[in-house]
């Protein structure tokens, strides 16, 4: 059966999904981040068990402890002494595994062995980083293992919003933008530019580029456009209710 790493990330995204955690992929380069309650599981894909699999499991370790690898399931009859030896070399280094069902058609998920608590040193900056990012987005449109692909990331998120805005607006003042989209660093967006989607009209004033009209309304990242379109309808529509 012919299959990619990003077709496990659904299965296992709902799964954790189902238990209440706020999900998302492709977090400063782990495959799938879950968060809740402070609690925080990371996620490697993989179509097939392999060295560079376990030292992506390894280096997560330094930001938690729930550290998970997520393969195929094995088929029938394969899980001989290959297997077992996973098993057990996973258990040791305190690593979960999590398999997917990839040749049913309900790709059910199975948590085969649990983590637990590891030796390696906990880097609480890098862990901060991570969950940080991970609550700064909104959407969840980005897929675990699809390197290739551009990362929806809460920076670009951000700056859709701003440029959704000033679609709207036209033109407007950095304290303006922060006022109606409530982002506090949507003058440094702005000023920055990272994307080339804004350019300074005026002292203080700000409005689309050429790149900018073209980005909102292009097709790459357009269901964050989308959605930022309709937040903007709704930041008008209060900022209209208010002056009345």
């Amino acid at each position: 059966m012919d299959f990619k790493e990003s077709d496990l990330f659904k299965p296992v995204c709902d799964y954790f999904v189902s238990l209440g955690y706020d999900v998302q992929a492709e977090v400063n380069s782990c495959d799938l981040v879950a968060n809740k309650n402070g609690e925080t599981v990371i996620a490697e894909l993989k179509t097939s068990f392999c060295l560079k699999l376990i030292y992506q499991a390894l280096e997560r370790q330094s930001m938690t402890d729930l550290v998970y690898i997520v393969i195929p399931r094995p088929k029938r009859g394969a899980k001989g002494s290959q297997w077992r030896s996973m098993l057990k070399l996973m258990k040791k280094l305190n690593i979960g595994i999590i398999t997917v069902a990839m040749d049913s058609p309900l790709r059910s998920v199975d948590i085969v062995a649990s983590p637990a608590p590891s030796d390696v040193s906990k880097n609480s900056r890098k862990k901060a980083a991570l969950v940080k990012e991970l609550q700064s987005r909104n959407m969840r449109s980005n897929t675990g293992g699809i390197n290739k692909s551009k990362i929806l990331t809460a920076y670009r998120e951000k700056s859709i919003f701003v440029l959704c805005l000033l679609q709207q607006l036209e033109k407007a003042s950095p304290s303006e933008v922060a006022k109606l989209t409530g982002l506090e660093n949507s003058g440094y967006i702005l000023s920055r530019n990272y994307y080339g989607w804004f350019k300074k009209i005026a002292k203080g004033v700000y409005a689309l580029s050429d790149e900018g009209l073209n980005a909102v309304s292009g097709s790459e990242f357009s269901e964050a456009i989308e959605f930022y379109k309709n937040r903007t309808k709704e930041v008008e529509d209060r900022k209209y209710c208010e002056s009345v």
